[in-house]
This record gives C-alpha cells, structure tokens and sequence, in this order.
C-alpha cells in the first residue's frame, strides 16, 4: 500500500511493457461518464479525478492517451443511445429521413455502424501515430448470425470499410471462427468475441495462424492488421451449470474458487498464445471482469497484471477498480500461478476440465456451451432493442 497520484488503470497499463489498457464502450460516452465521477468526487478530490480521467482519453489528444484502443457491441451501442440521446437521436433521425424503404432491421444495423464510425474517428489520430498498432475499434458482426458463414464474413466486410482501424468482432463459434481465418487471409484484423475458454482460445489462434500464412503467401499486406482473442472472463464463471457440476463433484464453488476460475483460464491462454513453439500470431485480450472476490480486491484484474495481453474495461469497472485499487500496489502477476490448492478443487470439477484441457471441447460443441448460449442470448436482445429504439425514433419524426 501506498500514496499513488496514478490512478490504478494507470499504474495497471505500467505493470509491462506489451500491457494494453481499451476503453470497452463507445468513445463517444466518455465524456459524459467523466464529468459524472468528477461529479460524484470530493470536492478535495475532484481536480485530481479530472486529471487522471483526461490521462486515460482526452478526445481533443487522443493520441496521446493512455487508451490503446475500443471495444465495442450492439449491448455497449444501445447505452449509448440511452446515455447521449441530445447527440445520437438527430444521427438516427436522419438514418430514417434518408432511408425511407430500409426495414427496421436494416436500420438498426445502419445505426450501429453509424455511431461506430464516429467513435472510431476518435481514434484515428492514435492508429496513424502508432503505425497502426495500437487506436483500433472493434465492430461487430450481428450476434444473431453466429452460424451465418455468408452474412457474418458480407458484414464484416462492410464494417471494415467504415474506418481504417476497423477491428471486427467475429464470434467463437465454428463458422465465426472460419470467418475470422477467412478474413485474416486478406488482412482484415479481427476480435474473436464470445470466447470463455482454453479450446476457444486454441482453435481461433490456429485459424489466425492459417489464415495469416496463407495470406503471407499470396503478398497479402499486414501493415495495418492485428488479431486479438477476446475471453469473456466473468462469464464462463457465473452460469448455473458450472455451480450444478462443482455440487455433483462434492466441491463448494464460492466466489472465491468462481474468480479463480476466470484468473485460470486466463493466465493459461496467456501461456499458449505467447508461447514461441506454437508460433501464433494473436494476443491476448480479457474483458468481462468482475469486483471480488474480497470487496477491496478485483483479482480478476490483479492477479493478471503484467501480462503481453490487453485488458478491454467497462465504465463501471473502470470506476470501481479505480476506487477499489486507488492506493494498492498494482505489480506484474500474470506468471504467478493460481494456487495449489486452489487448482487442486478447480480440477475436480468437469464443467472446468471441459473449459480448461486444449481438447476439452470439439469446435462443434462450442455454440452449445452454456456460456456461449448465456451471452448469445443478451446480445442478441440488444440488437432487437436497437430496432425497438428505432421504431421509437420513427414515429418521433413524423409528429
């Protein structure tokens, strides 16, 4: 413990030389989230607050921000429709003026490219500073088209073109997966999204890596391309499935052995991608975290620290590990293993072996994996929400 003038996402994104820090929301609500932790500071505290929060984004330098990069979905876009109606409302407004034969559909798919678009643009200015290594935006394809080899690859294609730092999300399954190597092969960069596992992790890799050298083959150019693989870090952990197979195992899963879980397969996958044998050519990124187990801890976060990975963070978390880690130490832990006995439970359970073991899924089972389903599920109901705001905004327009 000590007295930091850092904040902790600061102090985190020092903890190595390859660690990335992304803003996991449009940049287009940073502002606002900003002016309201200023807000919620003390007043002893609040030109303090406000000089690490410009350290992490200022939209008027962004290129000089500690922010790498933006992760973005149809989930994170529709709160910002909620969040910053005074400047989205008049953008989709006139989507629908323009574009009077497009369905509801259609249109809420020209809305969340839209608001992408503006976001990205923010980012520019760090992908051309940093040689186009660092400043991209991930854009995803729908989530109701997880098995839409076609739409999914047309989609990701017609992302691409928004911006040159255009990363596209594609997701975990066997057919997202095949996009994303087919999208590689030509040098588009991807996010492999709807990961929660170690199988995930290896088969995406493996298809980056064939993709990658196909496209090397053929004189492809990769000066602006990049792949990453995102875990979903919370959530593999907290479905009712795993619970159900840790009491058939006689184990007690506590918060405690259900954040380790995330901490394990992270720091395992942290091992596979950056491990020269394999030769893969993708990094590391976590998302998803969750504050605990311990309230003055976020391990989730901690114990990875270090690391050749990225860490995508929400607002919430953003401010909640802020305040937890405010005056902790935050130091390079991500070669530190997961303790004895801590593993010594976790392998006991199959619901974890299953998610742990290289081959502990086959590539067709993924779609089924109640994780995948869980997330499938909400991000889906985002996209029908999108419409939903759409249908809104249309009968605002005519009155």
């Amino acid at each position: 413990m000590g007295h930091y003038e850092k904040s902790a996402i600061h102090r985190l994104s020092e903890t190595s030389k390859d660690m990335e820090i992304w803003w996991d929301s449009s940049p287009l609500v940073f502002e606002n989230w900003a002016e309201n932790e200023i807000e919620k500071a003390d007043q002893s505290q609040k030109e303090l607050v406000r000089k690490r929060l410009k350290i992490l984004f200022d939209k008027d330098q962004p290129q000089d921000t500690l922010f790498d990069g933006v992760t973005t979905n149809p989930r994170l876009t529709r709160k910002v429709l909620d969040l910053i109606p005074e400047q989205t409302d008049p953008i989709v407004d006139q989507l629908i003026k323009d574009n009077p034969q497009l369905s509801d559909y259609e249109l809420a798919w020209e809305v969340y490219k839209a608001i992408t678009e503006k976001g990205a643009k923010l980012f520019m200015p760090s992908f051309e500073k940093s040689n186009f290594k660092k400043g991209y935006v991930s854009a995803q394809v729908d989530p109701r088209l997880v098995t839409d080899v076609r739409e999914m690859l047309r989609q990701a294609l017609v992302l691409k073109k928004i911006s040159p730092n255009i990363m596209v999300k594609c997701p975990g399954s066997r057919e997202g997966i095949y996009v994303i190597e087919l999208l590689t092969s030509v040098g588009v960069p991807t996010n492999a999204t709807l990961v929660f596992d170690i199988p995930q992790v290896v088969q995406v890799a493996k298809a980056v890596k064939r993709g990658y050298e196909r496209g090397q083959q053929w004189g492809v150019d990769y000066s602006q391309w990049r792949s990453v693989i995102t875990i979903m870090i919370g959530r593999f952990e907290a479905r009712k499935a795993y619970a159900e197979s840790a009491k058939e195992a006689g184990i007690e899963l506590t918060e405690a052995l259900q954040r380790w879980t995330g901490v394990a397969i992270a720091k395992k996958a942290h091992q596979i991608l950056n491990n020269p044998d394999y030769g893969y050519y993708s990094k590391l990124l976590l998302c998803s975290s969750r504050v605990g187990p311990k309230p003055d801890e976020v391990i989730h976060i901690e114990k990875v620290a270090g690391g050749n990975m990225v860490y995508t963070i929400n607002p919430e978390m953003v401010s909640d590990f802020m305040g937890i880690c405010d005056q902790k130490d935050i130091c390079k832990q991500m070669d530190q293993p997961v303790p004895e006995a801590v593993m010594e439970k976790l392998l006991k359970i199959p619901y974890f072996v299953q998610g742990y073991e290289q081959d502990g899924m086959k590539i067709q089972e993924f779609i089924d994996h109640p994780a995948f389903q869980y997330t499938v599920k909400e991000f889906s109901g985002s996209m029908n929400e999108i419409e939903e705001y759409v249908q809104k905004r249309k009968k605002a327009v005519k009155q």
